[in-house]
């Protein structure tokens, strides 16, 4: 099964969001690496491992694929609603969050955002990977005969083939202006540059393959201001692009798991006073609890440990290679504790050696929470 693919919606650089090979579905900030896990496989319907979730155009909401269809899930963590039980997959939000395009069974459908019936969008040949663009008129899509990538209005109507055959079936993705759509092309690219832009209008063209692509490369996933692309790397670790085709960043925080990701705005919420235009844009109440897990009781980068697993409320983050974690949480009061193969044989206490094994603390917005834990042997 292919990964999904989906529109980079404009707006302020949010975190990357995937689903790893355990079907958990991850948030990664894209500035350090760090992981946090949002909803564990078992409490979202067992996520699908080989497609991409995609955020709403607010930040505010994930569309997944499970192991029943179509489903959602608020950004900050929670209970998860199923919109589709037609075992669907790819989905992809409209601009105004109303609309969620997706395939099943390799047929390009629509359904509502709250859920009800699906409908058939005519003309579209097999369709994987279906993608709305930002601004919601056309859905680009490949073919699933011969790897074409093609656009069609959101309607219905007739296909254009934008690149004839990429050689493989993978993730794109629209510019968050609608103009250029990222590619994994292994036909018209070098093994060694394989992921390439194109313009969204042409007609069999070629891309222009970016130099700081490397062999291995794929899930090309733009980021909301459009200066860069996520993809996964041979590892397959997060890497980002700049998207002129200059410089890149390769991460190993992501454990070797990292596929199928969607580069997500930062959430916000729009209010108008009537009678306008007056409006206020406020992010979603939410604070962070970050900290360093080292071995004993010496605070040294030397004793950092990786692996332990902090949990808080159903959120949860891994410590990476430098013992750091790092989770975003709704506001309100959350209980930490710290679980995972690394304290299979050790013991981890917040703030000191002799501290509490679970801490209670209030959140407010924009709060940040530094707790350091120091596990001891058993």
């Amino acid at each position: 099964m292919a990964p999904s693919a989906h529109a980079a919606f404009p707006g302020a650089n949010g975190p990357i969001v995937y689903i790893d090979s355990s079907s958990n579905i991850n948030l990664v900030n894209p500035s350090t690496g760090v992981v946090s896990q949002l909803c564990p496989s078992a409490a979202c319907g067992t996520p699908s491992a080989s497609d991409r979730p995609e955020v709403s155009a607010n930040g505010q909401t994930i569309v997944f694929p499970n192991a029943t269809g179509i489903a959602t899930l608020p950004i900050t963590g929670g209970g998860f609603s199923q919109i589709t039980s037609d075992n669907g997959n790819d989905p992809s939000f409209s601009p105004d969050g109303s609309t969620i395009v997706y395939q099943a069974s390799l047929v390009l459908k629509r359904v509502a955002a709250t859920g009800g019936s699906s409908t058939s969008i005519s003309g579209a040949k097999p369709a994987d990977e279906p993608e709305v663009s930002p601004n919601g008129a056309t859905v680009a899509y490949v073919n699933n005969n011969n790897s074409n990538l093609e656009t069609i209005p959101i309607g219905g109507g007739l296909p254009n083939v934008v690149v004839a055959k990429l050689g493989t079936i993978d993730q794109v993705s629209w510019s968050p202006d609608g103009t250029k759509i990222a590619v994994n092309d292994l036909n018209h690219c070098a093994a060694a540059t394989p992921i390439g832009v194109v313009s969204a209008t042409a007609n069999n063209a070629a891309p222009t393959c970016l130099p700081n692509s490397a062999a291995g490369d794929t899930d090309p996933s733009f980021s909301p201001d459009g200066t860069k692309i996520a993809v996964s790397n041979a590892g397959p670790n997060l890497a980002i692009l700049n998207a002129n085709g200059i410089g890149r960043t390769d991460f190993t925080t992501t454990g070797g798991v990292f596929t199928d990701n969607y580069w997500a705005v930062q959430a916000s919420t729009t209010t108008t006073t009537a009678p306008g235009p007056t409006t206020t844009t406020t992010p979603p109440c939410s604070g962070t609890l970050t900290g360093t897990a080292f071995k004993g009781s010496n605070p040294k980068p030397q004793k950092a440990l990786a692996g332990v697993i902090v949990a808080a409320g159903s959120a949860s983050s891994s410590t990476n290679g430098a013992g750091a974690y790092s989770i975003t949480v709704p506001c309100g009061t959350v209980t930490k504790t710290a679980t995972g193969p690394a304290t299979k044989t050790r013991v981890c206490h917040f703030g000191s050696k002799s501290g509490p094994t679970s801490v209670t603390v209030t959140v407010t917005n924009g709060s940040v929470d530094i707790e350091n834990l120091f596990c001891k042997k058993k």
